[in-house]
């Protein structure tokens, strides 16, 4: 989980524990950005413990991704799925998002048809059981 904002993080961390799932964050509510949990004793990179997708919160439309959403990059460049909720429809992420989730959409089921997909892309290419 990362985003534009903490209040918009949280919120769509808590629309996922809804519905049990676990969101994992790069860096505390109300924690600097940087450095991330990757980086601060006592914490671990969402990465480091294991996770099937990153999400993003964005409740700015800004063209460049914020501190707060560095995350993003590393995930991407671990091969996970991104999915994209609250402005998602313009900004840096175009082109990179496996899915884009409106202020009114289900990012929890987006979540899971991407992982699912994936899932089924990785099965496929390691061939029949």
């Amino acid at each position: 989980m990362v985003g534009t904002d903490d209040w918009a993080i949280e919120q769509t961390a808590a629309s996922l524990q809804d519905v049990g799932h676990e969101p994992l964050r790069c860096h505390d509510p109300g924690a600097a950005a940087f450095p991330c949990n990757a980086l601060r004793p006592g914490h671990r990179c969402p990465l480091d413990v294991g996770v099937d997708v990153v999400v993003t919160s964005r409740a700015r439309p800004l063209t460049a991704p914020a501190l707060s959403e560095m995350g993003v990059t590393c995930a991407l460049h671990a091969g996970l799925p991104l999915v994209v909720t609250g402005i998602a429809d313009r900004g840096p992420f175009q082109g990179l998002a496996a899915r884009n989730v409106s202020e009114q959409g289900n990012v929890a089921a987006a979540a899971e048809d991407v992982v699912n997909e994936r899932k089924t892309v990785i099965r496929l290419e390691e061939g029949p059981e």
